[in-house]
């Protein structure tokens, strides 16, 4: 069996970084997570506040078209869907990078 020897090639993980840095490449340019997740939860929030006042708007009598209620009804189902599997999401890859070994 021939073992492959290693060479000056091969730099270190922190050397990568370092370089991408050095190269100029911004990270501010990409959105962080913190700021999509913040998004999306500001996101579900709205819609849960729309369809709050189109149910009051409702109960009093103030609305006749039943298909816009309908309609903000759908999207802060899908709002609040998108949220819950994102969420899910982050939690299942932190779970696996927790069970990683070193």
């Amino acid at each position: 069996m021939f073992i492959v020897p290693i060479n000056s090639s091969m730099r270190p993980i922190e050397s990568l970084f370092e370089d991408n840095n050095a190269a100029g490449i911004q990270d501010q340019d990409k959105p962080q997570f913190s700021d999509v997740f913040k998004e999306i939860f500001s996101e579900v929030q709205d819609t849960q506040r729309v369809v709050q006042e189109d149910s009051l708007r409702l109960a009093m009598g103030e609305i006749d078209d039943l298909h816009t209620i309908y309609n903000n009804m759908t999207k802060a189902s899908v709002a609040v869907d998108t949220f819950v599997a994102v969420k899910d999401a982050v939690v299942n890859a932190y779970d696996r990078i927790i069970q990683m070994s070193m």
